[in-house]
Formats: structure tokens, C-alpha cells, sequence
């Protein structure tokens, strides 16, 4: 009867463990946790788009010798829509590494961007991302995340959220299907290029609100808060936990990762990440 219950035991563990190891929570499947945003390819001129994109090729590399998962939290393209039968061919470059970097076996969890209002199947069926159209949320080393791009937070912006319900509508997705990509997608980009233009003309610029929401969130419990959109780099601590920003690809290329539970924003310089000074933006009080 004894050896009869030590083999139950022994089953019993042996179950347990594996369990544990398929389980989807992150801290059983990978070491280091790396966040990009705001890339915006196709944004700038040819010569600092093939910088860009060879520093975003290297560091899609690292990332997969490092054994790490990869989120990008929005607008990795400066416009992207999905036709029924076309994408644009400008990034099909980036979008044949991500492949790769999936067919790997790795994940690679991107959540939708304020230029990225009209993600479709593409992405998702033929690239092999994960999609999340608002926020996502996990465990990861017993540290809750909490990921959003981060458009519309500004307390300012209600007329921007509603335009955004404008945007998703399947109505106007579809009759903006009718215009020709040769047509379409430049007059995208165009009104792209025009907004960033005006955001770039602020001297008194802060992200009080952001980290405001980012603080929210961790007296509800979260340890980690990553945000983008905002193209200024932070790590801040409030309480026990972290609001971290990515900052941006359109120069710093500045990333984020986490090991051991332990957050890092850091400068790609081609083969590795290097430290660099954080500050507040001049408008934060």
C-alpha cells in the first residue's frame, strides 16, 4: 500500500509540474520581456526610413537570441490598412521578419495604436501576430502588466475619442475601401504627416495625464504600466510599481525590457541596448 501511494505521489507531481510548465502565463515561457512603439514606418524621408529599418531588423534579431517575447504597443507603421487584396509593399521587409520571428515559435502581442484603427486579418492570419485592439493585460514573474498604447488618456482629448469611434466604424472602413490604395494610402499618410507636424510645434508639452493614469492603475494592483504614444521615454516608480514609456523608433529608438521582474529603458544602438538619462518633459509641473 505504501509503495502503491508513493507512486500516486510521484504521478501527482509529475502532472503538476507540467501543467505548470504549458501554462500561459508568461513566467514559464521565456526570460526577458521586450516593448517597442511608435515606429512609424513610412513616417520620414527614404534615407532615415532604411536607418530605421535596419535598426529595427537588428533588434528583432537580439530579441530572438535573447529567447524574449516582443510587444509592440502601437503604430509600427505611420498608416496602416487593410485592403481585400493589398497592403502596402513598402513594409514588406518588416513583415516577412515578423513572420520569421513568429514561425520561430515565439509570440509577438501588439496592441492597436491611434494609426492603427484599421487592423484587420492580415496581421493576424498571415503574419502571425496577436492582436489587441484596446489594452492587455497579464502575469508575468508574479508581476501583473498592464499595456496600452495610450492614445486618448489626455483629459483634453474628448474630441479625439470621438473620432476614433468614428474611425473603427465598419461603415467608414468600408467606403474608405472604395478608393484605390494608389490613392488612399498616400492621402493617409498625408493627413498622418499633418498631425504630427502640429504635435511637434508644442514647447510646453506634458505628460501629466499619462502618468497621472499610469498611477491609476497601479493602486489598482498593477506592478508594471507600459504606455507609448506620448514619443517621450519615462520610468517612473509610484508606489511598488513602475509607469514605463517606450518613447519612440523615429530617432532614440528606445525600448523597454524587463528581466527578474527588473524594468529598463534603453537606447538601441544597433547590437545593443545602452542606458540613457530620462527627464520630464518641460510642460510637467
Amino acid at each position: 500500500m505504501q509503495k502503491i501511494h508513493s507512486g500516486l505521489h510521484l504521478t501527482a507531481c509529475i502532472i503538476t509540474f507540467v501543467s505548470n510548465f504549458h501554462s500561459s502565463d508568461w513566467s514559464y515561457d521565456m526570460a526577458k520581456l521586450f516593448c517597442i512603439s511608435d515606429a512609424h514606418l513610412g513616417a520620414q524621408k527614404p534615407e532615415l526610413e532604411q536607418q530605421k529599418k535596419k535598426k529595427l531588423t537588428s533588434f528583432l534579431d537580439y530579441v530572438l537570441q535573447e529567447d524574449g517575447e516582443l510587444i509592440i504597443n502601437g503604430d509600427l507603421f505611420d498608416f496602416w490598412f487593410e485592403y481585400r487584396h493589398a497592403v502596402p509593399r513598402q513594409h514588406f521587409q518588416i513583415l516577412a521578419q515578423l513572420s520569421n520571428f513568429v514561425n520561430t515559435g515565439k509570440e509577438i502581442h501588439y496592441i492597436a495604436g491611434n494609426h492603427d484603427f484599421w487592423l484587420d486579418s492580415f496581421l493576424e492570419d498571415q503574419v502571425g501576430l496577436i492582436l489587441h485592439r484596446d489594452d492587455y493585460e497579464f502575469e508575468f514573474d508574479g508581476k501583473k502588466y498592464y499595456i496600452c498604447h495610450g492614445d486618448g488618456l489626455l483629459k483634453k482629448d474628448y474630441l479625439y475619442r470621438g473620432l476614433k469611434k468614428v474611425l473603427r466604424n465598419p461603415v467608414n472602413i468600408f467606403l474608405y475601401r472604395l478608393l484605390h490604395p494608389d490613392f488612399g494610402i498616400p492621402l493617409a499618410l498625408h493627413f498622418s504627416h499633418q498631425s504630427r507636424t502640429a504635435t511637434k510645434k508644442q514647447t510646453d508639452y506634458s505628460d501629466s495625464d499619462y502618468r497621472e493614469f499610469a498611477f491609476n492603475r497601479i493602486d489598482k494592483g498593477y506592478d508594471f504600466v507600459l504606455l507609448g504614444h506620448t514619443h517621450w521615454p519615462a520610468k517612473e516608480k509610484h508606489l511598488n510599481g513602475w509607469y514605463l514609456n517606450s518613447g519612440h523608433w523615429m530617432g532614440p529608438f528606445t525600448f523597454i525590457v524587463v528581466e527578474n521582474a527588473v524594468a529598463k529603458v534603453l537606447q538601441w544602438d544597433g547590437k545593443k541596448g545602452v542606458e540613457i538619462k530620462l527627464a520630464l518633459p518641460p510642460g510637467n509641473k
